[in-house]
């Protein structure tokens, strides 16, 4: 299973608004299962330089790039909207996709 991972910083204090971005993000861009499947919405939580949050979902093969382009849609229309909005896209293999990568089998 190939993942994508996205990572979101916010200044303390910012949550409220971070929160109606994205539900009008998600208005604009819905989830499209043909292209991801959510394992993790969102999980929250403060840290001493701010708000962060983390997601996950599950990329339906062959579609690497659009997974990461609806990422990038949703991420930019939020930064765009707030200051001090930081974020990091990752793509990420599970053990048995990443281990014949490394050149092992992943184990049964």
């Amino acid at each position: 299973m190939v993942l994508i991972v996205t990572q979101h910083w916010w200044p303390h204090g910012k949550s409220e608004k971070v929160g109606k971005l994205y539900l009008e993000v998600m208005k604009k861009f819905p989830d499209d299962k043909s292209i991801t499947k959510p394992i993790l919405r969102s999980a929250i939580w403060a840290t001493k330089d701010g708000m962060f949050s983390i997601t996950v979902s599950a990329i339906q093969p062959g579609k690497t790039k659009e997974a990461i382009d609806m990422a990038m849609k949703r991420l930019l229309m939020i930064s765009e909207s707030l200051e001090g909005f930081k974020y990091e896209i990752h793509i990420a293999n599970d053990l048995v996709e990443g281990m014949p990568i490394i050149g092992l089998e992943a184990p049964e």
